[in-house]
């Protein structure tokens, strides 16, 4: 792991060595000058992670080192350090790109604390870059695997609504693959040059949740030693996805409603708010709808919410693409894990596809991965599978009682098999079934099964 880089400018020696002595401690690499003409000098060859650099400087002095790092070499955070500490240099320090900006003298702590944070940020930044390319083939459409009928209409409503402002609502069950559609809007749309930054609004209790997502000012609360930005405010200009929206408490909803309707958050502790430009993809496993009317959510906020509606299918209603699936995670682990494996037996693909899938999507790609490490041959077989699969499915269709199927569910699945079998010959498939070709072209209709 690369050791982070900092270099710190000032003209005090005693500073700047007391400065250098908390940074080397902390485990980073430290590099110090004392003057701005060095400075630059120095940030024109090296990588540098940060800089902190005193604002009054002989010559070229921190705030000219500033802007020439806006300029040349955004990639690098910024601290500024000064004894002439004023509102008017801080307002003008953070405008031209500070990350953060401290008053000699200062607490040691306060420096450790300020660094860790703004280099968290960047990390944030930094990882949102690197992997923006690899995101956006990642979360193309092809990515979102699937060619049933319900996963065609997750398709072609992305790309109706992926460019506009309008709030998206998904609905599906846990490990359907919620966030990776709402991935899929952002990266494919005109925000994905800006941050995508979930959270999960069920794991945070409701004060962590809403300093989270709206930030808050230094003496907010015991602990709040200065102001953080929320994830609404760093995402400006992209998109939040709220997982999990059914969580949050009455009365955040009633905030969530006013950020919904004016565009503008006010952070923990704050007197005023503030504009911010963040398209929100919110997401659920919950019933809605009987919430509301049990008086446990709020009515407005999920029209609010429900703009557009995607529904995504469980996986045990979309058993045409358990194959696709599984062709698609295997692939994925056999090159992550630089496996030579070829394909699924086809004993294993049935048992796959009887399977019950209580965990959906999520569960099928565990099970890949889990399959492609253990497996020594060149296929996937039987032998790889967990237990609960490989004997639960030789029981009937499906492995749980409670999700047995009506005989008009089953004969769709049955006749989705035979035609996956002999690669969509129907000639072939109504020779198998013992129906002619035209009872099978109507019940091809009435179940509604895609080419």
């Amino acid at each position: 792991m690369k050791q982070t880089q900092i270099l710190i400018v000032e003209d005090d020696v005693k500073m700047r060595t007391a400065l250098r002595e908390i940074m080397f401690k902390e485990g980073y690499s430290v590099e110090t000058v004392g003057t701005g003409e060095a400075a630059l000098a120095k940030i024109g060859t090296t990588n540098y992670d940060l800089v902190i650099t005193d604002l009054k400087l002989p010559g070229i002095d921190g705030m000219d080192i500033l802007k020439a790092i806006r300029k040349s070499r955004p990639e690098i955070s910024t601290v500024m350090i000064t004894a002439y500490a004023t509102v008017d240099t801080a307002v003008e320090a953070m405008k031209e790109g500070a990350e953060d900006y401290i008053a000699k003298p200062f607490n040691l702590d306060e420096i450790r604390i300020i660094v860790k944070k703004v280099l968290e940020r960047k990390a944030l930044v930094d990882d949102n870059k690197l992997l923006r390319s690899q995101l956006k083939k990642k979360y193309s459409y092809e990515n979102v695997v699937g060619n049933s009928e319900g996963m065609i209409d997750v398709y072609k409503t992305i790309d109706r609504v992926k460019d506009s402002k309008a709030t998206v609502l998904i609905l599906g069950e846990t490990g359907t693959g919620k966030e990776l559609v709402a991935r899929a809007i952002h990266y494919n749309s005109i925000r994905s040059e800006k941050p995508f930054l979930p959270v999960n609004c069920g794991a945070l209790a409701e004060s962590l949740l809403e300093s989270e997502l709206f930030g808050y000012v230094k003496g907010a609360f015991t602990g709040a030693a200065r102001d953080k930005q929320g994830v609404f405010e760093v995402a400006d200009g992209g998109t939040v996805f709220l997982d999990e929206i059914g969580d949050i408490s009455a009365r955040l909803q009633q905030v969530l409603l006013r950020v919904l309707e004016n565009g503008e958050i006010q952070p923990v502790g704050a007197t005023t708010r503030k504009k911010v430009d963040v398209r929100i993809v919110a997401a659920t496993n919950k019933n809605l709808e009987e919430m509301i009317k049990t008086g446990s959510y709020r009515e407005d906020l999920y029209y609010r919410l429900n703009v557009i509606t995607l529904r995504l299918p469980p996986l045990r209603e979309r058993r045409e693409d358990i194959a696709t699936l599984a062709g698609h995670f295997l692939r994925k682990y056999c090159a992550n894990n630089e496996k030579a494996i070829t394909g699924l037996s086809k004993e294993v693909l049935r048992l796959l596809e009887q399977y019950a899938w209580p965990g959906n999507v999520r569960e099928l790609e565990n099970l890949i991965e889990r399959a492609t490490l253990l497996e020594t041959t060149s296929e996937i077989t039987r032998e790889s599978l967990p237990e609960h699969i490989r004997t639960a499915t030789d029981k009937g269709l499906l492995a749980n009682d409670e999700d047995l199927q009506t005989l008009e569910e089953m004969g769709r699945a049955y006749i989705i098999k035979v035609l996956g079998k002999v690669n969509g010959n129907k000639v072939r498939a109504s020779e198998i079934l013992g129906i002619n070709r035209t009872s099978l072209w109507r019940m091809i209709q009435r179940f509604k099964i895609s080419e």
